[in-house]
């Protein structure tokens, strides 16, 4: 495959738009896609699917609309990649609707209802609650000083979630009464695990694996402290008994819709009823007039946004997405299997085959990042873009992993480089026992770029090369230049053992580094700063140690352009290429 090839399937990939469902405003469907380039939200008018570009140049975040919602709700990033956050308001006409000046930083989580947003914002030294009412007050109402997030509203009750107990293995919720400035942590057993929230009146839907299994759906209800688990009307909800959930909420009516998850694929229920979807991964659905809208993908397929009947069951694709039939040609088979780890553990993993390449062949070990995230069986632009330029790919869903319970994820705190790093290790020597792979590759994004780093130092006969992207190299310095709410995310990783920090950084052990290295990264990225990435760097020149470096420009760790995802894919294709065939 020559290199005009390669350019020509890469472009092919990374112009196939991503779509995200983000909720809907009246007979609106909002959602954001990289269609024209970036990242933008956009409407589309459910009565004539007429769509509707409502911001240019890039969003970094969009609220979902609770019921009765005139406007939309986003952020922008204001510093060059460096994710500090201005929120705005639009119509779903596009009509730009003023707020009052707020403080800018880092948003992590917002929410909003007809009268006010709320959101968690971090800065250098505080992650801290904050309300903005659409008439013009702003005020601070509390700070959190935890690793916690605003997840709903509704009228007087902000919620969210977080570790707000100072244990890094569980999380509470929280409830902030906006009139009498009361804020409660709560939890239904202490050292459970609680997240997302969301609110109806007084009660709280969440989920908790608090009482007889993981991923579990309960009620709390505010004002008589009630905790009571949700009847379905239908059983299909029981039977595919989702261990985790991408998403949830209630219909205009109360009754609850899931978007429920299993071994990294979803289905979408209405009151325990199993609605129609293709296989693959959906995070969010709306609901417009009787109708259910979600944007949906795979391993092999490309966003589409699907529009279904509640009544009548019919599924249509409302907006599309394909790759041509040549690109298509080159995907094979795509394979969810368990293989167990250095103590037994099962580690669920995605292998996908390249046709475009022998077998066994060249092989890359794809770390996710996180390491709180998954590899669902959803598009991926990494993996499509190694798998049709001719290698194989397998995707472990390490230690640590969401999508597999509670317990499972947890196994990583205090622990990050540790038995992870063993599950990706091993990872490499299934698919070289199953015949697979004839070489293997390590190549990851901002834990898998750490992960990459590391297991290049700690496990350096495994690889024949490595593509680490917006990686960690060095937790101390990490630490010192991060924000609030990083420092936090550090703290609960590491379980508060910062003499972790340097056992578990790729710099302590360089000298160990034998294979080539391809070093991605952006300019401005916060959360991985490039700073102890170019003492890395510095340090691989004096030991005469082989690698390229790739800085992209005037980008943050989050990539919305379609111009920078070709940035960060084209150099690591052409990389492994040279260094693997």
């Amino acid at each position: 495959m020559n290199l005009s090839e390669i350019v020509s399937i890469l472009e092919e990939i990374v112009k196939a738009p991503t779509y995200y469902v983000i909720g809907a405003i009246g007979k609106y469907l909002i959602y954001a896609s990289d269609e024209q380039g970036i990242l933008d939200l956009w409407s589309l008018d459910v009565e004539t699917y007429e769509k509707t570009r409502l911001t240019e140049g890039g969003i970094h975040s969009a609220a979902t609309p609770r019921s009765g919602a005139s406007v939309a709700v986003y952020t922008v990033d204001v510093s060059s990649g460096r994710e500090i956050q201005e929120i705005k308001a639009i119509t779903p006409t596009g009509e730009k609707v003023k707020l009052p000046k707020h403080p800018l930083t880092r948003v992590f989580g917002i929410a909003y209802d007809n009268e006010k947003i709320v959101y968690t914002g971090s800065t250098e030294k505080e992650v801290a609650l904050y309300n903005i009412w659409f008439t013009g007050e702003v005020e601070k109402l509390a700070t959190l000083n935890a690793l916690a997030f605003v997840t709903d509203v509704d009228g007087k009750y902000i919620v969210g979630y977080g570790n707000l107990h100072g244990n890094p293995k569980s999380s509470e919720l929280f409830i902030y009464n906006i009139e009498s400035k009361e804020m409660r942590i709560y939890t239904p057993k202490k050292g459970s695990v609680n997240k997302a929230p969301k609110i109806m009146g007084s009660k709280v839907l969440f989920e908790t694996n608090a009482f007889d299994k993981e991923g579990e759906l309960v009620i709390y209800d505010i004002e008589s402290e009630n905790v009571v688990k949700p009847k379905f009307k239908f059983e299909d909800y029981d039977k595919f008994a989702p261990v985790e959930h991408s998403n949830y909420g209630w219909t205009d009516d109360g009754r609850i819709w899931a978007v429920g998850k299993r071994n990294g694929v979803t289905k979408i229920f209405i009151d325990g009823k199993e609605m129609p979807t293709p296989e693959g991964y959906t995070s969010n659905i709306a609901l417009v007039n009787g109708k259910i809208y979600f944007a949906h993908s795979s391993l092999k397929e490309p966003y589409r946004i699907f529009e279904v009947d509640v009544k009548t069951r019919r599924l249509k694709v409302i907006v599309d997405s394909s790759i041509s039939t040549k690109v298509r040609e080159k995907f094979g088979k795509v394979s969810f299997i368990r293989y167990r780890s250095f103590d037994g553990l099962e580690i669920p993993a995605y292998i996908i085959e390249s046709l475009a390449g022998r077998k066994p062949g060249s092989t890359v070990v794809y770390v996710h990042g996180g390491p709180w995230w998954e590899v669902p069986n959803k598009w991926d632009v990494f993996i499509a873009s190694l798998v049709a330029t001719g290698f194989h790919v397998i995707a472990p869903n390490f230690r640590g992993s969401t999508g597999y319970g509670e317990k499972f994820r947890l196994m990583d705190i205090g622990d990050p480089g540790g038995g992870d790093l063993e599950d990706v290790v091993y990872a490499a020597k299934y698919v070289k026992e199953k015949g697979v792979a004839s070489k293997v590759a390590i190549m990851g994004y901002s834990y898998g770029g750490f992960m990459t780093f590391l297991a290049t130092v700690k496990k350096p006969d495994v690889w024949c090369c490595g593509v680490a992207g917006a990686g960690i190299t060095d937790w101390e310095e990490m630490y010192e230049l991060s924000d609030a709410i990083f420092r936090k995310f550090i703290e609960t990783l590491f379980n508060n053992r910062k003499e972790l920090l340097k056992e578990r950084s790729a710099i302590t052990y360089i000298d160990n580094l034998k294979v080539p290295l391809c070093i991605i990264h952006p300019q401005n990225d916060s959360r991985t700063p490039l700073k102890p990435v170019l003492k890395y760097v510095s340090k691989l020149l004096e030991k005469n140690k082989s690698f390229e470096l790739h800085v992209i420009p005037n980008i943050g760790h989050v990539i919305r352009k379609v111009s920078d995802i070709a940035k960060i894919v084209l150099p690591a294709i052409v990389f492994l290429k040279e260094k693997m065939c």
